[in-house]
């Protein structure tokens, strides 16, 4: 839950000024929150709430200042100098975390006009895309049934592991309670998996190959006392913000 601060202007400022040279961002952090609030009358002299809170992403917990307009519309977010987790740094999700609020979303439901039928073997010649010709409006009862009545029809051809499920380490626990329930318990499928294992399959292969273990051998303090580190494959400062 985010809660209000009072954290001034300079001192608002000098923190994102921070961050932005810890990251080498320069004028990238100002550039999207100072078009936004232009373009939604978050001008210079309007009112610019700050409330302090915490990035939705992975689990390192990087500290979020949060701005929003007299109207309650967030214009963008900054990393918080003063939380001792990130100290004014985030990657480049954290920093974008407000773009998902109002960027690109659906504002009613719609339905593709030449959908894909398993059943029947056709696959949609306007898969992947999202033009608007493609797709037409709905409302959420007909969504519903489509969605059940396919479902229905594919388990009633192919049995119960033919419905599967992909879920993620972000939902609640309620929540994947709910998707368990449905797809284990209603459907008898046992065709689930998620995200929060499938991305470490090859890391933890790896793991015991290399050192027996499921889990790497080693912890942050031993950056400290190493000589030197080295990676291969990946960008650490992209990748691995906090710990760079």
């Amino acid at each position: 839950m985010a809660r209000k601060t009072n954290l001034s202007r300079r001192n608002f400022l000098k923190g994102t000024v921070a961050g932005a040279g810890a990251l080498g961002l320069g004028d990238a952090i100002f550039s999207p929150t100072r078009v936004m609030a232009e373009e939604n009358g978050a001008v210079q002299g309007s009112e610019v709430k700050e409330y302090l809170s915490q990035c939705p992403y992975c689990g390192v917990g990087c500290g979020t200042v949060i701005r929003s307009d007299a109207n309650g519309r967030i214009i963008g977010v900054v990393p918080d100098k003063q939380h001792p987790t990130n100290k004014g740094v985030q990657c480049i999700k954290g920093l974008n975390s407000d773009e998902p609020i109002y960027v690109d979303r659906l504002k009613k439901v719609l339905i593709r006009k030449d959908m894909s039928d398993p059943l029947k073997g056709h696959i949609s010649s306007t898969k992947g895309t999202f033009r608007k010709e493609d797709l037409r409006e709905a409302t959420y009862e007909e969504a519903e049934e489509i969605i059940g009545k396919k479902m229905k029809a594919i388990y009633d051809k192919w049995g119960d592991n033919c419905i599967g499920l992909y879920g993620s380490g972000q939902l609640t626990v309620e929540a994947q309670w709910i998707e368990n329930q449905l797809v284990k318990g209603v459907l008898g499928s046992n065709s689930i998996e998620a995200n929060a294992r499938m991305c470490m399959t090859s890391a933890v292969t790896a793991y015991f190959k290399t050192f027996g273990s499921d889990t790497p051998p080693l912890c942050y303090d031993d950056i400290e006392e190493a000589d030197m580190i080295t990676f291969w494959g990946h960008n650490a400062r992209a990748a691995h913000t906090i710990v760079f």
